[in-house]
């Protein structure tokens, strides 16, 4: 097991404290780029913690911000919880939103407690249910304290769109596809298992270039040589990377379908207005906002960079930078962090020809009827996490 990184903190002038993790400075050279994670739902900071030991030897400080609610952050009061669950439209959006200018102002006071250097710069990086909040932050930039406008603007040069499921970016489910928590052949007390193995599994699909539903594959392959990543960690380990507690207060309703419409419009700012795109004027110019799946993800994660390749052929002056992993499951950073960091370099190294064309995706059949059918998933997830928390604590 790896030895924990001390766990540090940073609080917002509103009184709102995020913990991170810090792989300290570059050893050789004062000028490195920082890596700045923010994670998805129930697995925290501690997923990247394979990271940190190999971060200096790569010229890269890595720094995981934990959300609220999660190691140690601030919880949400049980009024905005309220709001997450029953509020009005406008009421959520504000308080998404808020999140973004929250996770902005944490990102520009390490950059100052850390004194990151400006040379190097920063590179941000939401990973599957994080990328929402990735893009509540980059959707944030002209509602921030103009100090911090200025900064993030000067310092942030790569923005990293990590292995993201449709959902974190309010698109459409297509018909005929399922996740666990959707399969009506899967017993209810088997649900948590199921979920585990299916989203840390080796999936094979078909030909992806055809950008076809027809070419993704949901049940998870029983693959004796790769066996689902989840099955493989030891329960203690686990322990340190997960938090199950957060997703019944509120990570669970990011999925529900009274949001999808809310993330869409929040990643459509974030991605394609061309005034916030040009605010992040270092990242601008540098033409360093990048989309990372893996072909062995489940299928939700496959399909997204589909839908926003589509979505960037019209937007030429805003195109996105696109890098498909053979062979990556969705814990790339726990399997194999060397080739993690050496993607996470690539984006941060790489200025893409400006004259280069985005890649267009295949107009495949969506509908979002099953939204509603999906609801039961997000709603119970916290049940079966839970079920799958005793099981770990059994087994400990």
């Amino acid at each position: 097991m790896i030895p924990e990184l001390p766990m540090l903190s940073f609080t917002l002038e509103n009184g709102v404290t995020f913990t991170y993790t810090d792989s300290g400075p570059v050893t050789n050279g004062d000028d490195y780029p920082t890596l700045v994670i923010i994670h998805g739902h129930t697995f925290h900071a501690g997923t990247f913690q394979r990271l940190h030991p190999l971060a200096s030897a790569n010229g890269l400080r890595v720094v995981c911000i934990n959300r609220r609610e999660y190691g140690g952050s601030s919880l949400y009061r049980e009024d905005e919880l309220a709001v997450f669950t029953t509020g009005s439209e406008q009421e959520r959006v504000e308080l998404v939103a808020a999140q973004g200018r929250d996770l902005a102002l944490c990102v520009d006071g390490i950059v100052q407690t850390l004194s990151l250097p400006k040379a190097g710069g920063v590179a941000l990086c939401g990973w599957s249910l994080g990328v929402s909040f990735l893009c509540s932050l980059l959707a944030s930039i002209d509602a921030l304290p103009e100090p911090t406008r200025e900064r993030l603007s000067e310092w942030v040069h790569t923005a990293i769109i990590f292995q993201a499921p449709t959902l974190s970016l309010g698109m459409p489910i297509p018909d005929g596809l399922l996740m666990p928590h959707t399969d009506p052949a899967i017993a209810v007390a088997d649900k948590a298992a199921a979920f585990a193995n299916w989203v840390s599994a080796f999936f094979e699909h078909g030909d992806l270039s055809k950008r076809a539903i027809s070419e993704l594959v949901y049940p998870a392959p029983a693959n004796p040589k790769k066996t689902p990543t989840l099955a493989r960690i030891q329960p203690g380990e686990l322990m340190t990377m997960v938090d199950f507690a957060p997703g019944k207060r509120y990570d669970d309703i990011f999925g529900a379908p009274q949001y999808r419409q809310l993330l869409h419009n929040q990643t459509q700012r974030a991605l394609w207005s061309t005034t916030v795109r040009e605010a992040w004027e270092r990242m601008y110019e540098k033409r360093g906002l990048w989309v990372i799946s893996g072909t062995a993800e489940p299928w939700n994660v496959v399909q997204a960079p589909w839908l926003l390749e589509e979505e960037s052929s019209k937007h030429p002056d805003l195109a996105l930078n696109f890098e498909l992993l053979p062979g990556v499951n969705h814990f790339l950073v726990w399997e194999d962090p060397q080739h993690a960091l050496d993607v996470f370099k690539k984006c941060i190294e790489t200025t893409p020809d400006s004259s280069a064309p985005s890649v267009s995706g295949s107009g495949s059949a969506r509908s979002d009827r099953l939204w509603a059918f999906c609801a039961p998933m997000y709603s119970g997830i916290q049940q079966m996490w839970a079920a799958a928390r005793k099981f770990v604590l059994r087994s400990a």
